[in-house]
């Protein structure tokens, strides 16, 4: 038995028998996804507009601004704000004074204090968690699905049938690629991000079903990280927050001190049977490159 398929809850089948419908797809908007992010966008003068008065043109910043604003009194303004942005990878922007980041993409880690996030073309980038941190899983919402992925299409092949491959390829990159990522394997596979501008570098090993992480940096919530060697063990599909690696999220947060902190993680797990099945032979994972923003 796979490692998700022992946590992967109700099935795809389940979800569509729901009664969420799409008539919110009406109200999400979101068409495709650009082809790439667009990074450092620095609009002037946004204002945040309450949920009501989004619309499908208002800038990044106004919508990721909203969307983390409005979370604790409306889950579902939060749900089409989200689904506007146009990111399929990282991209960053600011508002009023204030820099906001957000990432389409495969957990390659989640832990107590941050998580590890792949895009589908490679990049990946580390966000770090607090109690602040919300988390939810939007498997079984058609509205939270659309925020996940911004894409119409892949989200009606999700909920009328199951169907999450459309949704793996845009996140991910590939089903290959989720499959790997999901498959306990003798091939060690290694990844390492290093965060521009501070001693922080996090790399993480996984042999099996052991990921072994080793970083040369403090990771704290508020101050600059400061350089200190440490390692630890842990499953590699272990869950924090209900999140696990081979799941497909979205971020969105807030940059300080060169770091990326989480506000909002949507999630939705994957079983090796969404995406085809055991692929045999691991596919290899790229090393990251350093972040930069």
């Amino acid at each position: 038995m796979m490692a998700r398929n022992r946590r992967f809850g109700p099935s795809r089948s389940a979800v569509r028998k729901t009664g969420a419908g799409l008539a919110a797809a009406a109200v999400l908007g979101g068409g495709a996804i650009a082809v790439a992010a667009v990074v450092g966008g620095h609009p002037a003068g946004i204002v945040a507009a309450p949920a009501a008065h989004t619309t499908r043109f208002a800038s990044e910043g106004t919508l990721l601004a909203a969307a983390m604003t409005d979370w604790n009194s409306s889950k579902q303004a939060s749900y089409a704000q989200l689904a506007q942005t146009s990111a399929r990878g990282y991209s960053q922007t600011s508002h009023r004074g204030k820099t906001l980041d957000i990432q389409r993409g495969i957990v390659v880690l989640a832990t107590n204090q941050f998580i590890i996030l792949q895009s589908a073309n490679g990049s990946l980038h580390l966000w770090l968690t607090s109690a602040a941190t919300k988390f939810q899983n939007v498997s079984s919402s058609t509205a939270g699905t659309a925020a996940l992925t911004a894409n119409t299409a892949a989200t009606q092949q999700a909920m009328q049938s199951g169907n999450m491959i459309p949704a793996t390829t845009l996140l991910a990159g590939s089903p290959t690629m989720a499959a790997a990522m999901l498959t306990p394997s003798t091939a060690t596979q290694t990844v390492t991000v290093q965060v521009a501008g501070t001693d922080l570098t996090v790399t993480v090993t996984v042999t099996r079903s052991t990921a072994t992480v080793a970083q040369t940096a403090t990771t704290p919530v508020n101050a600059m990280p400061a350089p200190m060697m440490t390692s630890f063990t842990m499953n590699a599909w272990q869950a924090t927050n209900a999140l696990a690696r081979g799941d497909l999220a979205v971020i969105a947060g807030t940059r300080s001190h060169h770091m990326l902190h989480a506000q909002l993680v949507l999630f939705s797990p994957l079983s090796t049977s969404m995406v085809g099945g055991n692929t045999g032979k691991r596919a290899a994972t790229p090393s990251a490159s350093p972040t930069h923003w």
